[in-house]
């Protein structure tokens, strides 16, 4: 054979190599590479959740390769924004799907985004493990009342608000309520939680004076206010999120009205104080389970965060995010023990394998009903007081 030949040969066994290296076969004592996705708002919407979440994930793989989770593997994060926008979250999800090393999906914070992201994710049979969605129908179908699963790689690790609301009611109901006026934005996760408060309210015997809708992202609440302050209300329960609720407290204390703003998870932020200022004092809110720093359990994950140094809290939904990872890290090592590639049904066995969760997390005991919702359903009631304004949760 020519020398030419010979060079030729070598380069081409060289390359096939290489090829082999990076593909099915990994070379012997190679780093194979899987991956965690993350869906959720970084760059516009409800951006402080959203990198609380990407943060939390980030710690779980830090920690997982630190300690070899997956033999031969190294983990790695992808996170994909979603602007708490339905249709960019429909583009993510369709990224996230497309690169085959992911594995599962932590995400997304807003309802709205998984119930556009779930069409395109379910037929990859890939996991969404939501730290934060409480829209019942995400798990129970559009009839509550007769429940149908209608994803089964959808997971979500905290109580929807088929359970939230009737807390709020039962909550507003023990600080002598009695007459409540009620307003949401459009969105199907503001104005459910809205509906179903109403509902449960009325069920124990209180009042809704008025009941309202507006256009999501809401910034004049002139006419609900001309309906609902002339009722003399008790509170103003409003169902959406910090950012819309501070400029509707704003402008309720403007018009006078000074009893209690009340509302769900999605008011219970830093940031509404920040947005209404001081008109924020003695708002209501709930959020999913119990504070991260009253939880023996959460005490390694809050170390953990604040020794990475983020520059953004980890926020209510953090800990949910770094159990959610680590659900999924745990699956993907019993689908990976001992291989050399990922299988090609990988990601149904993971969906499979987070299905059959029984553990303890930063967050408390770790598990799904048949529908995926979690079995540890707590909530927390928060109120705005103290001469520096802040969150104290409190049993009323």
């Amino acid at each position: 054979m020519s020398l030419r030949r010979m060079l030729t040969a070598a380069l081409t066994m060289f390359v096939a190599a290489g090829v082999l290296g990076a593909g099915g076969v990994a070379d012997a004592g190679s780093e194979k590479v899987v991956k965690i996705g993350v869906l959720a708002p970084l760059n516009a919407g409800l951006v402080e959740f959203g990198t609380g979440i990407r943060n939390s994930v980030q710690v779980a793989v830090d920690q997982a390769n630190k300690r070899h989770a997956i033999p031969g593997w190294t983990i790695e994060l992808v996170a994909v924004n979603d602007s708490s926008d339905p249709a960019t979250g429909a583009a993510g999800a369709a990224t996230l799907v497309a690169d085959p090393a992911v594995i599962g999906v932590v995400g997304t914070y807003n309802s709205g985004v998984a119930a556009q992201a779930l069409p395109v994710l379910a037929p990859a049979h890939l996991a969404l493990v939501s730290p934060g969605n409480t829209l019942a129908s995400l798990t129970l179908g559009d009839d509550v009342s007769n429940p149908t699963r209608p994803n089964d790689n959808y997971f979500r690790m905290v109580a929807s608000d088929a359970e939230q609301a009737p807390f709020l009611a039962r909550s507003a109901k023990a600080l002598g309520l009695k007459k409540i006026a009620v307003v949401s934005e459009t969105k199907p996760v503001s104005k459910g939680l809205a509906d179903a408060f109403a509902k449960a309210f009325t069920d124990g015997g209180g009042k809704v004076a008025v009941q309202r809708v507006v256009p999501d992202g809401a910034t004049d609440f002139k006419d609900f206010l001309d309906a609902a302050i002339p009722t003399k209300p008790d509170a103003i329960f409003f169902g959406g999120e910090y950012q819309v609720a501070s400029t509707l407290r704003v402008q309720a204390t403007e018009r006078g009205f000074k009893k209690p703003l009340m509302g769900g998870d999605g008011i219970k932020d830093d940031a509404f104080i920040t947005g209404a200022g001081p008109s924020s004092k003695g708002t209501l809110a709930s959020t999913v389970g119990v504070p991260a720093d009253r939880l023996a359990s959460a005490k390694g994950f809050l170390k953990a965060y604040k020794k990475a140094g983020f520059a953004e809290r980890a926020t209510d939904f953090g800990p949910y995010a770094y159990d959610a990872a680590n659900l999924i890290i745990a699956a993907a090592r019993r689908v990976l023990a001992g291989k050399d590639a990922l299988p090609a049904d990988a990601r149904a066995q993971v969906v499979a394998a987070v299905q059959k969760t029984r553990a303890k997390g930063a967050t408390g005991p770790l598990g799904f009903d048949a529908f995926g919702d979690t079995k540890n359903r707590v909530f927390t009631l928060y109120r705005v007081q103290g001469h520096k304004l802040s969150w104290v949760a409190f049993a009323p």
